[in-house]
């Protein structure tokens, strides 16, 4: 039998590894946000950073966006779109 792990969560409680993983959860959902990242460019449409080695970049009049390598230098990535677009994603 499982050990009675609980933790609690508001109006509801959970046990086990289910508790756990929900804490687990919690826990790095905050981190996320405290290094969320904001990108910006001529015509974009969306842009998501999260710390790797591309950015997606998404520009207006086209359907869809694609992923571009990206150079980091401290808080701030630039890169460019397959068109020659510059963008910058700056890290909060």
């Amino acid at each position: 039998m499982e050990p009675a792990i609980l933790v609690p969560l508001g109006e509801f409680e959970m046990t086990g590894r289910l508790g756990l993983l929900a804490l687990f959860c919690a826990a790095l959902s905050g981190s996320a946000q405290a290094e969320a990242w904001t990108c910006s460019a001529k015509n974009m449409v969306s842009g998501n950073y999260d710390g790797g080695d591309t950015a997606y970049i998404h520009l207006s009049p086209y359907g869809r966006g694609n992923n571009y390598p990206v150079t980091r230098k401290g808080k701030t990535v630039t890169g460019r779109t397959s068109n020659g677009t510059p963008f910058v994603c700056k890290q909060q």
